[in-house]
């Protein structure tokens, strides 16, 4: 089975910029992956959810192997992989009252809780499986462009395998936001290309809180979803050709964007480029 990495050599669609083109902000969608602006800081975030997603692999390549992960080794092990981050990345945006001490400590607090939640009945099938899967739409044409994507976990449990994502969250979840998201959409129709199976989606979100609560949130999925999807990657397509590119600008994601001085100057760069078209 090929790498994310190989998959992601040729032109394709994923979650992540499916999402960012509808759902975040196009205009940084394209800052990010067609113009390929330098960004000027990096999002605590990005680099928090790094860090704990290399401590979550860990702890279930151990239960893949038949170990049982302790809380505390997860905790140590978050503790050094975040000390790794700090080197690795840019300029890190923390948040108001955050530094990279506090942020260790809720780090290690959270992946104790994950590892401490996780079902000792539930078997670890796979961990960050890659799939590559065609995106069809309605009409019955298939897109040049396929879906790729990486699966944090495939378990098992009494017959039935779930996909399992990795989060983390400020707060809880609605109840609702598994079943909007796109992500279980996109994965589970890769792992039914991929598998013939149709397999059932779980979040698993840790919270940020003072202390850390585990909860996870089921999706279900049916092709019509997949169609759907693809609709929206067909849309994208023809938005990126044309390049309609608009700045969310009361988005949630807003405040914390690397691209900001850039999309100051989205509608003065905009205009240049239109004259220039037109001569």
């Amino acid at each position: 089975m090929a790498t994310l990495h190989e998959y992601r050599e040729r032109p394709h669609w994923s979650y992540s910029a499916l999402n960012q083109f509808f759902n975040i902000c196009s205009l940084q969608y394209a800052f990010e992956r067609i113009y390929r602006l330098p960004k000027s800081f990096t999002p605590l975030p990005l680099s928090f959810g790094s860090a704990f997603h290399r401590v979550m692999e860990w702890s279930a390549l151990e239960r893949m192997a038949g170990r049982c992960p302790k809380p505390q080794e997860a905790s140590d092990l978050f503790q050094d992989v975040w000390g790794r981050q700090l080197r690795d990345d840019t300029d890190i945006r923390f948040d108001e009252g955050e530094d990279c001490d506090s942020v260790a400590a809720q780090g290690r607090g959270m992946c104790a809780c994950a590892v401490s939640g996780a079902d000792p009945e539930e078997r670890v099938l796979n961990v960050c499986e890659a799939f590559c899967a065609p995106l069809t739409l309605a009409s019955g044409e298939t897109l040049e462009t396929p879906l790729i994507g990486e699966i944090d976990l495939v378990a098992v449990k009494e017959g039935k395998v779930t996909l399992v994502d990795w989060k983390t969250s400020v707060k809880r979840w609605p109840k609702t936001k598994a079943e909007k998201d796109w992500q279980p959409t996109a994965f589970v129709s890769g792992y039914l290309f991929s598998h013939g199976l149709l397999p059932d989606f779980r979040f698993d979100v840790v919270t940020k809180a003072k202390t850390p609560v585990l909860e996870s949130h089921a999706a279900s999925r049916t092709p019509d979803d997949f169609v759907r999807l693809a609709e929206y990657a067909n849309l994208a397509e023809s938005m990126v050709a044309a390049g309609h590119f608009a700045p969310n600008e009361q988005g949630f994601f807003c405040s914390g964007c690397p691209y900001r001085e850039p999309c100051r100057n989205w509608h003065r760069e905009r205009a240049r480029t239109t004259v220039r078209m037109a001569a």
